[in-house]
């Protein structure tokens, strides 16, 4: 006869018997949320950052292109008149047909040196809301049309 097996409780199985799943284990792997949201707010705080950096240097870059190209027009007008040679005392301005947000307003000027004239020309725009310009001055004898006349940008000088 074989002897009778003692039932064995379900606590003595289970102990014996590995868990897999622990509901109370700490899990060691994984973010909590608010780990994850301060992660989230710091790359949104960057990205924001990011962005307004390349719009500043868009326009900023929009502005010197502007102020260049203002600045050769303005060449452009002083060397026509140069060229024509025939300097009177007056004002004169135009557009530009190429580029038609651009407009020139010259100014010449008797100086108290015989035959010397003071020539002032103006290119001016509108960028955006704002009116912008650039002034050249330089100074030309009639018929002397070399190119020693010497460009300045207007500069304010007090005596």
């Amino acid at each position: 006869m074989r002897p009778k097996r003692q039932k064995d409780s379900g606590m003595r199985r289970c102990a014996r018997r590995p868990r897999r799943f622990s509901r109370s284990a700490p899990v060691t792997s994984a973010f909590s949320l608010l780990e994850t949201l301060v992660a989230v707010a710091i790359f949104s705080i960057a990205v924001v950052a990011l962005i307004e950096a390349i719009a500043g240097n868009t326009r900023n870059q929009a502005w010197m292109e502007s102020q260049s190209r203002g600045l050769m027009l303005a060449q452009n007008i002083i060397e026509e008149i140069e060229y024509v040679g025939d300097l009177r005392v007056g004002s004169d301005s135009g557009e530009f047909p190429e580029d038609p947000r651009f407009s020139w307003s010259s100014d010449i000027q008797s100086t108290d040196l015989d035959g010397l004239f003071e020539v002032r020309v103006t290119v001016s725009w509108t960028e955006g809301q704002a009116q912008r310009d650039i002034s050249l001055t330089t100074y030309m004898r009639p018929g002397d049309n070399a190119t020693s006349s010497g460009l300045q940008t207007e500069l304010p000088i007090s005596y």
